[in-house]
């Protein structure tokens, strides 16, 4: 049984997040895990650590990882793998751990990320992979019965370039925005005979929702996709280039139901074969089973923890100070 050493925000995404559903792919495969939500121990994580008693694990997967102290990440002696979830380009608060050469093995979320932490000198090629958004297959999935009572639906944080999408399309179709999550967005996604995927930015992305609205069998229509989506145009869903071609197909496809449907099955055949978080799971305990071959034991190194706890206690205090201050000039203004 291999026993995994989960870093993620497990606990404050509790119900919807991939962490949530990778570690239910990874109990279904027969892993075992410790899981600790990094943010939530964030200034008292070597407590945690020596609550946890952890010394019996085979390697440390670590998710996401903003602020994660580097004297912990190399208290643990043993093979390490870092999934880094958000582009490369935008967020900069995992840079350094790209480049701080402690890891066996990184994933990230496009080839273009791939491509950048190689070009600055990072890591190497061989040691970094892809690994696509994916949907939870107990919690996405369709439900029998259920009224298409919605004709177009977006579900996603209402960025200012999306909103003005929809309110550009609300002039011609009815269109519901809202936010929702779990298994509430998986019964509106039923509902919805066309589900929208828009871009929050002025670039091409594949977004969870596009494999979340996939796995409830809907009909997905989206802007034009990043090249490392896995669907084809036409066949699993249908994009479009600008607003102009989000409006054509949706007076198509909304007054041509059969399209819609088969579009629709067509593409949630191919998510549940090969897009299930389950399946990610899978693939991630291949590599770690790998990894750990290389390794004859692994542990905490617990003077390392501690030797840190004083640091935490202070960057605690400093943290709190500095946001008390913040408060107070804001206050004056």
């Amino acid at each position: 049984m291999l026993k995994i050493l989960y870093f993620s925000v497990i606990e404050q995404n509790a119900g919807w997040g991939a962490e949530t559903f990778i570690n239910r792919g990874f109990k279904k495969l027969g892993a075992q895990t410790t899981c600790i939500d990094y943010r939530k121990y964030r200034n008292k994580l070597t407590g945690k650590l020596l609550e946890e008693n952890i010394n019996d694990y085979d390697i440390l997967f670590l998710q996401r990882g903003e602020g994660f102290p580097m004297p912990i990440l190399k208290a643990f002696k043993g093979p390490r793998v870092f999934w880094c979830t958000e582009l490369v380009s935008r967020r900069r608060d995992a840079d350094r751990l790209l480049k701080s050469g402690l890891f066996d093995h990184i994933y990230v979320h496009t080839e273009e990320c791939k491509r950048i932490i190689v070009k600055r000198g990072w890591e190497r090629a061989d040691k970094i992979s892809v690994v696509l958004n994916g949907f939870d297959e107990e919690v996405q999935k369709p439900v029998k019965g259920c009224e298409q009572d919605i004709d177009i639906l977006f579900v996603g944080k209402p960025m200012e370039r999306r909103q003005r999408i929809v309110r550009e399309l609300q002039k011609e179709f009815s269109v519901l925005e809202t936010k929702a999550f779990g298994h509430d967005m998986a019964l509106l996604f039923n509902r919805a005979k066309i589900v929208l995927n828009l871009h929050s930015e002025e670039y091409p992305d594949t977004e969870t929702r596009v494999f979340e609205a996939l796995g409830c069998g809907s009909f997905l229509l989206s802007e034009k996709l990043s090249k490392d989506s896995p669907f084809m145009d036409g066949v699993h869903l249908v994009e479009a280039e600008d607003l102009s071609g989000l409006k054509k197909r949706a007076a198509y496809y909304l007054d041509h139901e059969v399209d819609r449907k088969k579009i629709a099955l067509t593409g949630y055949n191919e998510a549940v074969k090969s897009h299930t978080y389950t399946k990610r799971a899978g693939d991630f305990i291949n590599l770690f089973s790998s990894i750990r071959k290389n390794y004859n034991k692994t542990y905490l190194d617990i003077s390392c923890v501690r030797k840190y706890a004083g640091l935490e206690r202070f960057e605690y205090i400093y943290a709190s100070v500095i946001g008390f201050l913040k408060r107070i000039l804001r206050g004056n203004k």
